[in-house]
């Protein structure tokens, strides 16, 4: 199952929660400010984009370099497709606050797989195949390995909660390059 490996490859990578740490950090201080004005609505797409730069500077400690600095480097290098994706998992994050009110508590469990399909998106992102083809992969990805999946959802619920964040979002990252990497080699 790639979930031990994903697990495996996180332990000894454990400097990747720093980027997570600081980037969650200031997208939740933004986010805080940002919920106390009018523009209320803004604190999903920040929390989105916070997730999604998360994402990225785990996949590319991952994959490049765990240094601190190089994967800001990457978040910069991949800005576009990144916040792209942010944009979209905030576009979602606000809809299912909306339906909160006639969905209760199922909402969170709609944000948890936003964010899981976001996940699988994020290493699509470096190997640079294009958004229209990201959801054709992602049926390919889910098939592959369901139980992979499904830990990948639970592991995606997490990184909706503070503190737990910081090991949920590098070692979903880790599991879904792996999860994606077995039927794409070029991945």
């Amino acid at each position: 199952m790639k979930i031990e490996d994903a697990y495996k490859e996180f332990i000894t990578r454990l400097q990747l929660i720093l980027a997570v740490i600081v980037i969650t950090i200031v997208g939740y201080v933004i986010s805080l400010f940002v919920d106390t004005t009018p523009l209320s609505l803004l604190s999903n797409f920040i929390v989105g984009l916070t997730l999604s730069y998360s994402l990225v500077a785990s996949l590319a400690g991952y994959l490049y370099s765990p240094r601190f600095i190089d994967q800001i480097d990457k978040i910069r290098e991949y800005f576009p497709q990144s916040t792209a994706l942010g944009i979209i998992l905030g576009f979602f994050f606000l809809l299912f606050s909306y339906l909160s009110t006639y969905i209760g508590f199922l909402s969170f469990f709609l944000d948890g797989l936003a964010l899981a399909f976001d996940v699988l998106l994020t290493p699509l992102i470096f190997r640079g195949i294009s958004f229209p083809k990201f959801m054709k992969e992602i049926k390919v990805g889910i098939k592959s390995d369901f139980t992979s999946f499904l830990i990948l959802y639970v592991l995606a619920l997490l990184s909706l909660l503070p503190l737990i964040d910081i090991i949920a979002i590098p070692l979903n990252a880790i599991l879904s390059y792996l999860l994606l990497k077995e039927f794409y080699p070029f991945i």
